[in-house]
């Protein structure tokens, strides 16, 4: 980095990003978006996203819950969404 863009206050390089083309500024959100996911808060989520999954097995395996079928999910979601467009 450059002395002039260590420099800047936040709302100058909020002010600048927002310049960018397009195409610029989504590649930014990726990357932004990208260095949250390997936060610690990120690694919180998929251990918590681990535990309610190892949950939904073993109560599957119990035999509880409401199981749908393939066409029942496609008819809820064809009546709250409309039919899938070719």
């Amino acid at each position: 980095m450059s002395a002039a863009t260590t420099s800047l206050t936040a709302d100058q390089l909020f002010a600048a990003v927002l310049a960018l083309p397009r195409d610029k500024r989504m590649q930014l959100a990726i990357i932004l978006e990208d260095s949250l996911e390997n936060s610690e808060s990120s690694a919180e989520v998929a251990a918590a996203w681990d535990v309610e999954i190892k949950r939904r097995i073993e109560a599957a395996n119990r035999g509880e819950g409401h199981w749908l079928t393939e066409e029942e999910v496609n008819q809820r979601l064809d009546a709250k969404y409309g039919p899938l467009q070719d």
